[in-house]
């Protein structure tokens, strides 16, 4: 993914797309799930996959 790609994307998320995905309420945007997809896209901007394996362990939070 290039850097204006990136930028569009998340301009569009900014915007408040996707209107409908997970919410309870049309029209409405679930920002948990705008935060997610902006953090996928960001992941896919850096390529790599150490830091993307890396950054899923935190997402996923500590289990003892």
């Amino acid at each position: 993914m290039g850097r204006e790609m990136l930028i569009c994307d998340l301009a569009w998320l900014a915007e408040g797309n996707p209107r409908y995905a997970g919410t309870a309420e049309e029209g409405k945007q679930n920002t948990t799930l705008a935060r997610l997809m902006a953090e996928d896209l960001l992941l896919s901007y850096i390529g790599d996959a150490e830091v993307t394996a890396a950054f899923n362990e935190v997402s996923r939070g500590y289990s003892p």
